[in-house]
């Protein structure tokens, strides 16, 4: 796998120049085959990767050339795990906020530390003062947010001005824990669903800054790759 070189200036912005907001019905499109407690599902760590080898070195990639990196800069891990997929040399403090504590405890990228919660118990980040993170990521699990609004809101409160919110997902999914709307809708669908939670929480984020990109496409790199498969999309905006 040759992937050492990137040029992410060529990526093409998926969403068109006027978003439309859609609906969301939480009572249709948040809900989940599997209502029980989210605690117990994640209770036993998994150390596995969720998506393969070529999709997270291009997610450590983009995390290099998005991200903001000085000693002082400070990036919070949003549903954190074991790993961050940022890169091995990357610059800056970084905190976690996750739901499993043994995952979190191997996380190495946590230089700051980290905390277990369950956003959708509790979707405030109240432990956070206002304007604190330069950057936000929350990688493969923007799918899983049932209190998804009141988590974009929280995320810009805490974020500095201009700072950044990076949602990465692929096609791979507990099926019974992503929300609803989530399984009948395409790819692309998927991407503009995400959008429009940045759309929605506009007192925050600036909706000329709302970014969406394939990175698996004929415009950039190869569907497909031998046994590279999963595709990587990334939704992103800048907080006002």
């Amino acid at each position: 796998m040759n992937l050492s070189k990137f040029d992410f200036t060529r990526l093409k912005n998926l969403l068109p120049s006027s978003l439309k907001s859609l609906s969301i019905n939480p009572t249709s499109d948040l809900i989940r085959e599997d209502e029980n407690n989210d605690t117990e599902f994640y209770s036993t760590p998994r150390f596995v990767h969720h998506i393969d080898d070529r999709a997270r070195y291009v997610l450590s990639q983009f995390y290099t050339y998005a991200i903001k990196q000085t000693p002082e800069s400070i990036t919070l891990d949003l549903c954190s795990s074991w790993t961050s997929h940022l890169p091995e040399n990357f610059i800056g403090k970084v905190f976690g906020l996750g739901m499993n504590e043994l995952e979190l405890k191997e996380n190495t990228s946590l230089n700051q530390g980290y905390t277990v919660q369950d956003l959708n118990q509790n979707p405030s980040l109240s432990k956070f003062s206002s304007n604190t993170f330069d950057s936000v990521i929350c990688s493969v699990s923007v799918d899983y947010l049932i209190h998804p609004l009141k988590v974009f809101n929280e995320v810009g409160r805490i974020l500095k001005p201009n700072g950044l919110f990076i949602t990465s997902f692929s096609n791979r999914c507990f099926p019974t824990k992503v929300i609803r709307k989530w399984l009948y809708m395409n790819e692309l669908q998927r991407v503009e669903w995400v959008a429009n939670y940045f759309l929605q929480t506009d007192t925050y984020f600036n909706p000329m800054t709302i970014n969406a990109y394939s990175f698996f496409d004929e415009n950039f790199l190869p569907i497909t790759d031998e046994q590279y498969i999963d595709p990587m999309y990334i939704v992103s905006a800048n907080k006002k």
